[in-house]
């Protein structure tokens, strides 16, 4: 008894052409680009939107403060109590102008020189110890 018995080896390539979808650029199988549900000029408007907020939230009040603590750095006059950028308190006893320099006295028989640019707070009131504090 002879069995007829065949084995594929190899399949052969069907006939006719195949499909491969391509995307934009006809790379195959790249994804085609879809427009954005919002839209480009939507993506512009939030993000503008959110450049203002930013502004508003933090630089805007920063240069108030900053503007404000110039002005009393210009009127500074002997007597003021101060506060410096370090936390030193102290009261303006004299002024060198030409360098930029205050002298504060904040103990008794100490005197430190601190440059003007260093003073952040002048005449602090007790609203401001009672904020500090908490």
């Amino acid at each position: 008894m002879k069995e007829n018995m065949e084995f594929i080896l190899a399949q052969a390539p069907p006939t006719g052409t195949i499909e491969v979808p391509s995307g934009p650029e006809g790379v195959p199988g790249a994804p085609e680009q879809q427009e954005s549900p919002l839209g480009g000029s939507t993506m512009m408007l939030f993000t503008l939107a959110f450049m203002a907020v930013i502004y508003f939230v933090m630089l805007r009040p920063h240069t108030k403060r900053e503007k404000v603590r110039q002005k009393a750095l210009k009127t500074i006059s002997k007597g003021d109590k101060v506060v410096t950028r370090g936390g030193i308190w102290g009261t303006v006893v004299g002024d060198k102008e030409d360098k930029g320099i205050l002298v504060l006295k904040i103990a008794e028989n100490v005197k430190v020189e601190v440059s003007k640019s260093a003073i952040e707070l002048v005449n602090p009131q007790e609203e401001t110890l009672k904020e500090d504090k908490k």
